[in-house]
């Protein structure tokens, strides 16, 4: 099953980035120490009653130039439409149905695309009169919300999920190991692809790619086969370029969102963006696993020193991301790229690894023991049991008589800890702690 995927579309000015992080739960203006966390990142999932839905917020995508905002618009529908399971076109109560929103009705109307009419500002039940001139639009029942302060949020989650159904997974071959390959423009996703895909060795079976899918191909390599995901293009001209990086980043997302492994490429002569980080935490909190390949090695002067020279640079600049795996690669010379996918398996197998829960008790208790959480407002914390709840991706569950008093800097200790003793190469770990 798939997570079927949520478009927030309409007019400037209407509330969509609010009802956007109304409906994930948290204001995504948030102050974070990871690198690439940042004020405006537009897409983000929440569960409801059990289901997963990827949300997208079209919000942020606007030209500053006043003259292209309506053309920016109407094309991030039309995007939105190609794209998404279903949409949530936003309309404002207080102003009323404006030309915009007749013409991106429209739009959604001459689509095949399901579409949910938001009516926002709803503050109170007085206004609740005012919705069904929205009736006007032909989109079916308005829907009264007020995404700044949650009133109907709660609702319209549960209309969501009537109107949503879990995607049918595409016919994938099950024991094939999933690699996205994602990067920035012109970093070599699809000369590694087109050259992994080239070579003798190689049995391909290529998937074509719908207007909707990025282009899928089967690779057998050491025995094991893989699904090669490489991010589609654009279909189309877009003439706008908040509308390119809304369209390239609704796909990354769908990517990461299928993956096992993210193969993340990056130009090693130019190191990590804003934006490179930016996915990558994203990767992470989606628990993918995660390959670094730094690709145009063969640009780099170099002595025996360099590549441990670049490697710690980089690793001092991924921060609490440092247990992503580097390879330096050059696509152009045909140099390590099988070692990519040596790399992604030893990760893919990381992530499925389950480890004894004896083995983790003799490991963690004396530790803990010896380097006892710190106490809290006068209450000792004590941890008596661990155990690895699941596998791919892995999860630890930690048993304390206070588990809600144990500090962060705690648990990315017992985190470090945990990677010391038993690796995880390239895997995110998700810890968490409950009361014994």
């Amino acid at each position: 099953m798939g997570t079927p995927l949520v478009a927030i579309v309409g007019r400037p000015n209407v509330g969509k980035s609010t009802l956007f992080n109304r409906l994930i739960g948290r204001r995504k203006a948030i102050v974070d120490d990871q690198p690439g966390v940042t004020r405006d990142r537009n897409y983000d999932s929440v569960v409801w009653n059990g289901q997963r839905i990827g949300l997208i917020d079209t919000g942020g995508y606007l030209p500053k130039t006043h003259e292209h905002i309506d053309h920016a618009v109407r094309e991030q529908v039309e995007i939105a439409v190609e794209e998404a399971d279903l949409i949530l076109l936003v309309v404002d109560v207080i102003t009323g149905i404006t030309d915009i929103d007749e013409q991106l009705a429209q739009i959604l109307l001459q689509s095949d695309k399901k579409t949910l009419l938001i009516v926002n500002k709803v503050d109170s039940p007085e206004r609740e009169y005012e919705v069904g001139q929205f009736y006007n639009l032909g989109l079916g029942e308005p829907i009264p919300v007020s995404a700044m302060t949650g009133r109907a949020s709660g609702d319209l989650l549960d209309i969501i999920i009537q109107n949503i159904k879990p995607l049918q997974a595409k016919e994938e071959d099950e024991d094939a190991i999933k690699l996205a390959i994602i990067g920035r423009e012109n970093v070599g996703k699809s000369s590694l692809v087109n050259t992994l895909l080239s070579q003798p060795r190689s049995i391909v079976t290529d998937v074509p790619g719908t207007t909707r899918d990025p282009v899928d191909s089967y690779l057998n390599y050491q025995k094991r086969r893989y699904l090669l995901i490489d991010t589609a293009g654009l279909k189309k001209r877009k003439r706008i370029k908040e509308n390119v990086l809304f369209y390239s980043n609704v796909r990354t997302y769908k990517s990461l969102q299928r993956s096992d492994v993210v193969l993340y490429m990056a130009d090693v002569t130019e190191g990590l963006t804003h934006h490179d980080f930016t996915v990558l935490n994203e990767a992470a909190k989606q628990q993918k696993g995660i390959v670094l390949v730094l690709n145009k090695w063969d640009l780099i002067p170099k002595d025996h020193t360099t590549m441990g020279f670049y490697a710690k640079e980089i690793a001092d600049s991924l921060g609490s991301l440092r247990f992503i795996p580097q390879i330096y690669v050059s696509v152009l010379e045909k140099q390590r790229l099988y070692k990519i996918l040596d790399l992604a398996t030893e990760v893919y197998e990381e992530r499925c690894k389950r480890i004894p829960t004896a083995d983790l008790n003799d490991f963690f208790l004396p530790l803990i023991q010896t380097n006892m959480p710190p106490a809290v407002r006068g209450k000792e914390i004590k941890i008596n049991y661990v155990t690895q709840a699941k596998t791919n991706p892995p999860l630890f569950v930690f048993f304390s008589n206070h588990p809600n008093l144990i500090m962060d800097s705690y648990k990315r200790f017992l985190e470090n800890q945990l990677r010391e003793r038993f690796g995880f190469k390239g895997v995110p770990l998700n810890l968490v702690f409950r009361k014994k």
